[in-house]
């Protein structure tokens, strides 16, 4: 009897470590869920991509399926004299109709977009996960290398949230130039920025390292921010290209705010993202290793994949385009 008792004091701080660990793998999914990804299924205004500006008969909707199927929603927008292809990574909030005021701005410079909805955001399936919004940037990525013009460069373009999205996209997948629009850091350091007074940093991993990419990038840079960002500030952005040993270029709109850029002095943006894409060579990308998942991260999304997909209704089938069905 005294024995067993021993045993079970012994075993006593490796049950409260592995309840510490759970707890603080919980707390983490739980922060991620509620601060980083705030989606929408409901559009802006609709889903007609004319109403956001973009001429009619320049957007191709697809439906683009995932390897551990999901459903991805995109528009493909084609400009009418295309110097560069690119696939756009949108913010952490509704959806890509949030960016579609951009679209017409892009179509201008020059640049093909292959914008989409991460999983759990606007009529893509599932749930958004910090793996899984990667790997539906990938995924996308190379649905784009399928459908654009091989004669052209391909750019990686992520706005705030998607600048670190893409960041993890392009270790992952070869683009022959990399934009990032008002994009932080990493997730620890803009979380301490958002809520000075909460210790939430703790909880946020050490997630979207944007940075510890641009320092290892093996292609051009343009870095984009307002002087004014209230979101993520402008010394990220400096900081960012001061990081960058590769052909780099930035871009600051005076005054500008973390949403506004393109409101505030369109002018500018097309012209910064036409000079950078006009320098681009073609097909010189090369991606670089990628670290290996902790194993409590594998086996806690491989354990939610299964769960969601045990649950999840089936859903009708669409008459829309898929991968496969485009490739």
């Amino acid at each position: 009897m005294q024995s067993r008792r021993k045993q079970a004091l012994g075993a006593l701080p490796f049950v409260i470590g592995g309840v510490a660990v759970a707890a603080l793998e919980i707390g983490r999914r739980a922060y991620r869920r509620s601060q980083i990804f705030v989606s929408d299924t409901k559009p802006l205004t609709t889903w007609d991509p004319t109403d956001y500006g973009l001429p009619p008969g320049s957007v191709e909707e697809h439906w683009i399926d995932t390897p551990d199927g999901e459903v991805l929603n995109a528009w493909y927008c084609r400009a009418k004299h295309p110097k560069a292809s690119s696939v756009f990574c949108h913010g952490n909030t509704g959806n890509l109709t949030v960016s579609a005021h951009v679209l017409p701005h892009l179509l201008d410079s020059g640049f093909n977009v292959l914008i989409f909805d991460y999983r759990g955001f606007g009529q893509s399936t599932g749930v958004s996960t910090y793996r899984g919004v990667i790997a539906d940037g990938v995924t996308a990525s190379r649905f784009h290398d399928k459908i654009r013009p091989k004669n052209l460069p391909s750019v990686l373009y992520g706005y705030s949230l998607g600048g670190g999205v893409a960041a993890q996209v392009i270790r992952r997948h070869p683009f022959d130039g990399l934009i990032l629009q008002s994009t932080f850091t990493s997730l620890p350091k803009i979380t301490r920025v958002l809520f000075p007074r909460l210790p939430l940093h703790w909880f946020a991993g050490d997630l979207f390292d944007t940075l510890g990419v641009v320092r290892r990038l093996q292609v051009p840079l343009l870095v984009m921010h307002g002087t004014a960002d209230e979101v993520i500030p402008c010394s990220m952005g400096h900081e960012i290209f001061g990081a960058c040993t590769t052909p780099k270029k930035i871009h600051l709109v005076e005054g500008g705010l973390h949403k506004d850029l393109y409101v505030r002095d369109p002018d500018s943006m097309v012209w910064a993202i036409s000079q950078f894409i006009a320098d681009l060579p073609i097909h010189t990308h090369r991606t670089f290793s990628v670290e290996e998942t902790p194993v409590i991260e594998k086996w806690a999304d491989s354990a939610l994949r299964r769960l969601r997909h045990a649950l999840r209704p089936r859903r009708p089938g669409r008459g829309a385009q898929s991968a496969e069905e485009s490739a």
